[in-house]
């Protein structure tokens, strides 16, 4: 009897595929697990909401943060803003900039402060930021032309509408790669491709995010809509909806060089069919030089 034995075949265990569901689950379950906004932003949204809030308290709001007040005071003493003496208090900044401004640059500083997240990019994580600020300023600028009923929140709504994108890049950073060349190669939307791949959207992520932060309904449906503001519930007599705007100002700043995603096989479109929508096209060149001295004279101290 031979003593030599055939070594046995070891069979590897198969590999677990996880599906576009199982993606899915774990984006909504992220969301469960997510902080509540910081305590300064949340602050300021309230008293945003409040018609009947004062220059007063949005100081107060803004004074008791330490670090957002130098970052806003740095800002108002930019070259941009040009002011003749140096601004050294929150409530002389307001008297000199009105109270829109100061709560916007408020908030700004504020949401750049939650970027930073240990799994994200550092690059995805700046063009994240740079793609929200920007679209932030283009919708505000958009609500005030077109007289919009929502100018209090299109600031908001420009700043928030992608948050379903970074919770993707921070829950899932090693899909964001194969959703990248999906898109690429598909010629699918990013959604479509998110859709196929996640099981869900980073629009329908952000409104669950918005919602469970407590934003006033009429920011997350413009988070909801703005990649189709055609399927937006109408305003009624109101208007265009702040979705509308929403989705103008996203493209305007992706073909600006915004993006938070770029590629060479996936240029971003033009932006002016959706600034003819909304009756503004013969006004872009005039706004497009507002929004880049803008959004130029914050960008250098948006750290």
């Amino acid at each position: 009897m031979s003593l030599y034995r055939h070594p046995q075949t070891l069979v590897p265990p198969e590999r677990t595929v996880s599906q576009p569901s199982d993606y899915r689950k774990k984006l909504l379950s992220s969301v469960e697990t997510l902080p509540p906004l910081p305590t300064v932003l949340n602050q300021l949204l309230k008293v945003m909401n409040d018609a009947n809030s004062s220059s007063g308290q949005v100081s107060a709001v803004i004074e008791k943060d330490g670090v957002l007040s130098g970052n806003v005071l740095r800002c108002v003493n930019s070259s941009y803003y040009g002011l003749s003496s140096r601004v050294s208090s929150i409530r002389h900044a307001v008297a000199l900039l009105g109270l829109e401004t100061l709560r916007n640059l408020a908030l700004a500083f504020s949401m750049r402060r939650m970027l930073v997240k240990p799994k994200s990019s550092a690059k995805l994580s700046s063009q994240y930021s740079h793609h929200a600020l920007g679209c932030a300023i283009m919708t505000q600028f958009l609500a005030h032309y077109t007289k919009s009923q929502d100018v209090d929140a299109a600031f908001a709504a420009g700043l928030f509408h992608d948050v379903g994108k970074l919770l993707i890049i921070n829950t899932l950073p090693e899909m964001f790669p194969p959703l990248i060349e999906h898109w690429e190669t598909s010629g699918d939307e990013f959604e479509d491709s998110e859709k196929a791949l996640l099981g869900v959207t980073h629009s329908q992520l952000s409104s669950v995010v918005l919602e469970k932060w407590k934003l006033s309904e009429v920011i997350q449906t413009a988070a909801t809509y703005h990649h189709d503001p055609g399927s937006c519930p109408s305003n009624g007599d109101q208007g265009m909806t702040l979705a509308q705007l929403v989705h103008a100002a996203d493209l305007y700043v992706r073909f600006y060089g915004l993006e938070i995603v770029s590629s060479a096989k996936r240029p971003p479109s033009q932006p002016d069919e959706a600034f003819e929508r909304i009756g503004l096209i013969e006004g872009l060149p005039e706004l497009g030089e507002r929004f880049q001295a803008e959004f130029q004279s914050i960008r250098g101290v948006f750290r």
